[in-house]
């Protein structure tokens, strides 16, 4: 079995390894814009756009009257040509809207290298191409070979993330053991045994406090078009960035927390397979949908179980969870501020989540059967 991971960490450079890394992001966005611009142009004369390999042929001239180019790292100006033909071309299929220009006011930025050979980990250090030996939070190596990596900025902070291609042998594991569990707006999630999640609600619990720096940031010169912003402004948009950065960063601390939990103690999870942005569209639960990040979670569950040899079952979005019983099949409907299952056929009175959550394991197990 094939595996492609990618481990993010943050990443110290020194103050000359900082400069030399928005050099680069500078460069491969001016790269990556030009490409764009060559290519549309060559689509709307003759309905086809450059090539990979003529836009890489294009460096070596972009070179000779743009010096400041060979700054950056050759090999990450190669991919930002091959990532301004992947925009083109899938545009070009209908996969995807017109690609846009990427903007320097962006608070997050990013470049890839592909020279694996010059990329190493080892305690607490990374090697990357370029900036040499720079100091990180993470001295953990998965294992096997090492294909990019790709080097970001974001609100003020430096990140590393570098991607294996690991040979894993994984042997499919017999289904004993089986749980289902039914999306829950308040806690993430109610599975078969009646347990809830109960997930810290990490946006909520700052939202005070968010609200009050935006309120700020409102004020201050900058906030109107055509402005130009002052230091309060750009140092309160940072504190923004950084507290909406750490409530992510809790929010995917504790589901890889979560679903590493579930995937070593089950053989296989069933789940529904809802759409979780029209979820939030439609029911006008967004804040709360958006703050469980139960889609993120269920990626996170399909993965590792895979790694295990175990199985993610996908219930059918349009199966009726909600309103059978679970004890005796009877269907009826079940409104959305109704919180309780009362069957009037045999009596039952279940949580209406928890006879959810039994509902989609029993059709799980026939999924699998």
């Amino acid at each position: 079995m094939r595996i492609i991971r990618a481990r993010r960490s943050r990443i110290y450079p020194t103050p000359a390894q900082a400069h030399r890394i928005d050099v680069t992001l500078g460069c491969c966005r001016y790269v990556y814009n030009h490409m764009l611009e060559r290519s549309s142009k060559a689509y709307a004369r003759r309905k086809q756009g450059m090539s990979y390999y003529d836009m890489q042929n294009l460096l070596p001239t972009m070179k000779t009257y743009l010096p400041w180019l060979k700054d950056a790292d050759s090999q990450a100006l190669k991919y930002a040509c091959r990532q301004a033909h992947d925009a083109v071309m899938r545009f070009v299929s209908g996969k995807a809207q017109p690609p846009r220009f990427k903007s320097r006011k962006n608070p997050v930025q990013s470049y890839t290298t592909t020279n694996a050979i010059s990329i190493r980990v080892s305690d607490g250090i990374v090697h990357l191409p370029i900036l040499g030996e720079v100091r990180c939070n993470d001295s953990r190596r998965i294992g096997g070979r090492i294909l990019r990596a790709t080097v970001s900025r974001k609100n003020g902070r430096y990140y590393a993330s570098i991607m294996y291609d690991i040979e894993k042998h994984v042997e499919p594991i017999e289904v004993h053991d089986v749980i289902g569990l039914d999306y829950k707006s308040d806690g993430l999630y109610m599975d078969s045994e009646g347990n809830a999640a109960d997930m810290p609600k990490y946006f909520r619990r700052s939202q005070q406090k968010l609200c009050r720096l935006q309120k700020a940031l409102s004020k201050r010169r900058g906030s109107k078009k055509g402005e130009r912003p002052s230091g309060r402004f750009k140092a309160l948009k940072t504190r923004i960035g950084q507290l909406q950065t750490h409530i992510a960063d809790q929010r995917s601390d504790f589901l890889h927390k979560t679903s590493t939990a579930i995937a070593k103690r089950w053989d296989a999870v069933c789940v529904e397979d809802l759409d979780m942005k029209a979820l939030s569209q439609f029911l006008k639960l967004g804040k709360a949908t958006m703050d469980n990040g139960f889609g993120e979670f269920r990626t996170m569950l399909e993965y590792k179980l895979a790694e295990r040899g175990k199985r993610l079952v996908r219930v059918g979005r349009f199966y009726p969870s909600t309103k059978t019983c679970s004890f005796c099949g009877n269907i009826q409907p079940m409104p959305l501020g109704v919180r309780v299952y009362t069957c009037p056929g045999c009596g039952a009175v279940l949580d209406r989540d928890y006879n959810a959550a039994v509902n989609i394991r029993a059709e799980g197990l026939r999924l699998i059967s």
